[in-house]
This record gives structure tokens, sequence and C-alpha cells, in this order.
């Protein structure tokens, strides 16, 4: 029989991992559980600590909310504490190193965290621009490995300030003839959560 965490842990867990994704601008479940590939209904068992998450999904909870595995897990509470008996436990936190990039997506500007519509607009890129380099013309692969994330960061950008306009790039471009239907799938709920959420931001901006 598999063993889990102590109740008293596992609620701790649940209220930490609450408190990091509101911090990270994630003010619906809904938009986070979506960024980690998963039902809203399963993300928010989470929070009610009432399953502990495996470990494949701690990994995907620290890339997006840009965290170590120590500071969600509450090991860098007690990094000063046990630093000698076990080493790393007060390595500097992935949300460390995002505040040294300005303007990189899941980074803090001023204390603000950044909002889910940023969240979302930086994985539409990503996908779509993984779906360009791996079918098509441009299959090939660039001899410069920055040349992925320059084009991602200017989808990225566009994304922001034309959302809809840049939305409809993404459909017409002619890669996507090529892809299979688990990567439309992929690409097609990222839309739809990208323009859902850029809508309710902006109905927010009108009350």
């Amino acid at each position: 029989m598999a063993q889990t965490l102590a109740p008293e842990v596992r609620s701790q867990f649940a209220q930490r991992l609450k408190n990091l994704r509101t911090r990270r601008g994630f003010d619906r479940a809904r938009y986070f559980a979506k960024s980690l590939g998963i039902e809203e209904n399963r993300y928010t068992r989470y929070e009610r600590a009432e399953v502990e998450p495996s470990l494949t999904l701690i990994h995907k909870m620290c890339e997006t909310l840009r965290v170590s595995p120590n500071e969600l897990l509450g090991f860098a509470d007690l990094g000063h504490l046990h630093s000698s008996a076990f080493p790393g436990l007060a390595e500097a936190s992935l949300e460390d190193l995002a505040r040294a990039h300005d303007g990189e997506p899941g980074a803090e500007a001023g204390g603000k965290a950044v909002d889910p519509v940023s969240s979302l607009a930086w994985s539409l890129a990503v996908e779509a621009v993984a779906i360009r380099h791996a079918h098509g013309a441009r299959a090939k692969a660039s001899a410069d490995p920055l040349a992925g994330l320059r084009e991602t960061g200017a989808l990225f950008r566009s994304l922001q300030s034309e959302p809809f306009d840049t939305v409809a790039v993404i459909l017409n471009d002619a890669a996507l003839k090529d892809v299979d239907a688990k990567h439309k799938a992929k690409l097609a709920q990222l839309i739809k959560d990208f323009t859902e959420s850029v809508s309710d931001a902006s109905a927010r901006r009108v009350r």
C-alpha cells in the first residue's frame, strides 16, 4: 500500500500551493489548472488537501510558479536551520532567477505578479513556435539555439499587444496542416483559454 503524507503536512502543502498560486497572479484556480494541463476539479482537490500530486505534477507546478521544489514543499523555510544537514535546501529558487530578467514571463516587476493572461500568452507562444519548428518547411534545426526563444518572445509580445489578430495569424499558419490531432487539440485549448482570459481581463477593466 502506497504511503501518503500525514494530514497536517498535506494541509500545509495545500495552503502553501494556494498562496503561491494567488501571489503569482492566478486568481482563479481554473487558469492555473489549465496551465498545468489538468482539469480544474482535479487541481482543486490538491488545494483542499484531499489528494497529493505526483512528482511529475509537482515539477510542473514549480516550473509554472517559478519556485523551487524546496519552496513549494516547505523546505525553504527550514533551509537556514538545516542547511548543513541537508545541503541544497537554501539554494536560490527559480523565483529569484526570474526576478533577474525584467519582462520575462513569470517574473515579478515592482513586486506585482504577472497576470494569468501573460502566463497563457507565453504558453500559447511556446506551443505555436514548437509546431512551426516541428512541421513543414521550418523543421530544419537552426544553428542558433536561441532562435526559438527569440521567436517565442516576439510572438508573446504580439499576443500581448494584438491578442486576437495574433491568434488569427497563428490559426492561418501553414504549419498547422501537418499537425496531428493531439497537438491541434492542445493548441485549440490554449487559444480558448487565452482569448477567454483576455476577454475577462477587459471586462474587469471596464467595470
